[in-house]
């Protein structure tokens, strides 16, 4: 069973009607899902008509207040954040491998898939990204290095370009583990694959330093491009920057390779996650049962020990991302025959991939809301035993969980109030985003033609996604 079935059954068991990261009781709208998806749409698009209207060259000046903080207060937060991260990798590691081994009890499963993967992201992405200074990874390969004599700023090794490729195939890889694998409901396996990549960045680190983390290690490259959504940033670690949300897209930096398909990849994950919940997928599952010229091939794979149903989900995955990405590249090629040249087609894609972040953030606060809220709670008795030794630490070890925390109604509201916001701020970064590669106010305006359109759909589709399991 799945680890997000898996906390489905649980809620069934106590009582509960309940998803695990959608919609629970069936929810009437109280208008049509029509005339939502309208005015979605119109929302996006007229946030394209403020952008050219009010928004000019002269005002691509990011606007942002700088808090210095004391130097040595900065030292010592980045250190108690480096311990905590440290300690609690410890701690994960020991709950895999001795703490109860059923996924909805076990702390490393709990805190991997609902705190961390959801909670910590959409908090860095909303509030301030702090993975740097607990990043336990980085840490650890910094005191091997320093323990082999090895620089960490800079080995003199040149770190190939194609490392930039190890990110995004990392986020496959996680995404591939969360959503089809059995491990991730596996303390066990869990506490393997921790390992695995804790050997991974200390071998990376001690060959590259931190230049590894900057452009290979998968973690540190998502969250430095969340991070930059975010209204806050730490800078130079003496310095909190408060700015607009998403200002960080706009600023200047070196183009790491495998960005525009991370970002992509972000978007094409969430988006197969919430449509393999929908009737649309339940019919692909029919189609694929039913059709005879397939029949040769799943039997085959069947024959060798192949889980059909992984295999038919590994194919949607990957099917989701690549088409996401292939509307992408259309879309650039697009805005490249419309402004009549001047940029390539690569310059194009990689200065327009951030914009679309905003978006990213959005799918995931809507997507994963109820399961953070309701699944978030099974990390309060796991916390108090942590190894199974019968330890009440906090005195939470027999909480039980709230359904009512959060009803249908109130997250179709946060869905739709986010998506929304998350697709025009997009369409007003992307617009500032043209106006610093154009230089021209036409020339930017034209470009965002083919990218407002896409939005538009793209709000209907995500929300059409959203509201079938209180549709159907």
């Amino acid at each position: 069973m799945h680890w997000r079935a898996t906390i489905v059954v649980l809620l069934v068991l106590v009582g509960a009607r309940a998803q695990a990261h959608a919609f629970g009781a069936r929810y009437d709208l109280p208008l049509p899902l029509e005339l939502y998806l309208a005015a979605a749409g119109m929302a996006v698009a007229a946030s394209f008509a403020g952008a050219l209207i009010f928004l000019r060259a002269r005002h691509l000046r990011t606007v942002h207040l700088d808090i210095t903080i004391p130097a040595k207060a900065g030292r010592v937060l980045s250190t108690i954040l480096g311990i905590v991260g440290v300690l609690g990798l410890a701690i994960l590691l020991g709950a895999a491998f001795s703490g109860p081994q059923e996924a909805v009890r076990n702390l490393a499963t709990v805190w991997v898939w609902v705190i961390w993967w959801v909670g910590f992201l959409l908090f860095s992405a909303l509030v301030v990204c702090l993975w740097p200074q607990i990043d336990p990874f980085r840490r650890l390969s910094a005191l091997l290095a320093s323990a082999a004599g090895r620089p960490w700023t800079g080995t003199g090794d040149t770190l190939p370009s194609a490392a930039g490729l190890l990110a995004p195939a990392g986020l496959l890889a996680i995404a591939w583990i969360e959503l089809v694998s059995d491990w991730s409901e596996d303390p066990g396996a869990v506490g393997v694959l921790v390992i695995t990549y804790l050997v991974v960045a200390l071998l990376g680190g001690l060959a590259w330093g931190q230049e590894w983390f900057r452009v290979a290690d998968p973690l540190s490259r998502i969250f430095a491009m969340l991070g930059r959504v975010a209204p806050l940033s730490v800078a130079r670690r003496t310095v909190l920057r408060v700015r607009p949300p998403g200002d960080g897209l706009l600023e200047r930096s070196e183009p790491i390779r495998g960005e525009v398909a991370l970002v992509t990849g972000l978007i094409g994950i969430v988006l197969f996650d919430g449509l393999s919940e929908t009737p649309a997928w339940v019919a692909v599952l029919d189609f694929v049962s039913e059709s005879q010229s397939l029949r040769p091939a799943l039997l085959w794979l069947r024959d060798q020990g192949a889980d059909l149903i992984k295999v038919v989900r590994t194919v949607g995955l990957f099917a989701t991302i690549a088409s996401f990405y292939g509307v992408y590249w259309l879309l650039i090629v697009l805005m490249r025959v419309l402004t009549d040249g001047g940029l390539t087609i690569g310059q194009l894609q990689r200065g327009f991939v951030g914009t679309l972040l905003p978006i990213a953030v959005a799918y995931h606060l809507s997507h994963y809301i109820s399961y953070l809220l309701i699944a978030g709670q099974l990390f309060f008795p796991a916390a108090s035993d942590p190894f199974g030794l019968g330890w009440d630490l906090f005195g939470t070890r027999n909480w039980s969980i709230e359904i009512s925390i959060i009803g249908a109604e109130q997250i179709w509201w946060i869905a739709f109030t986010a998506l929304i916001i998350g697709h025009a701020l997009s369409v007003l970064i992307a617009h500032r985003r043209a106006l610093q590669l154009f230089r021209d106010a036409r020339r930017a305006a034209i470009s965002q033609v083919p990218m407002t359109i896409a939005m538009v759909g793209l709000t209907v589709l995500s929300l059409w996604v959203l509201s079938q399991p209180i549709t159907e």
